[in-house]
């Protein structure tokens, strides 16, 4: 029987974190970007959450506090646990952190290639901002999306 938590995130969680991190950045090298995952756990440990099912680690979510704006760095779960409530339980957990940290609007930045996530993003209130051009790099496109937290 699963048993689905969300707690803090582990420097023992990166291995797993940095595969579930290639499905929220497709245009990613896996080395560079575990560090970039590291670096915001050791930044924001109280904004870096994982899930886990019977304490295996299934999906993760990370965010960044600037003044009273926040960008939510990431939010992936595992393939065969998408669709289950798992990423809403994640975003809400973040959402309520950077709520009691008086932030204001939350961003999210998507890449061109995982628009398939829009839906989620609007199913909680989040609506496009705008696009950045080369955000991630050479031709690799952003999609903004914005939250105003009440």
């Amino acid at each position: 029987m699963s048993k689905i938590t969300i707690r803090r995130m582990r420097e023992s969680d990166l291995a797993i974190v940095s595969e579930l991190a290639m499905l929220a950045n497709p245009h990613a090298v896996k080395k560079k970007y575990s560090k970039h995952v590291l670096n915001e756990l050791k930044e924001n440990p109280d904004l870096s959450f994982v899930a886990t099912d019977n304490e295996k680690v299934v999906g993760y979510i990370q965010a960044d506090i600037h003044d009273d704006e926040a960008v939510l760095e990431d939010i992936a779960v595992a393939k065969e646990y998408q669709r289950k409530n798992l990423g809403k339980s994640l975003l809400d957990k973040e959402l309520n952190v950077l709520k009691r940290k008086r932030v204001k609007i939350v961003l999210a930045e998507v890449h061109y290639k995982c628009a398939s996530a829009i839906p989620f993003y609007y199913k909680h209130n989040f609506r496009i901002t705008g696009f950045v051009q080369d955000f991630f790099g050479m031709s690799h496109d952003a999609i903004i999306l914005k939250l105003v937290l009440q």
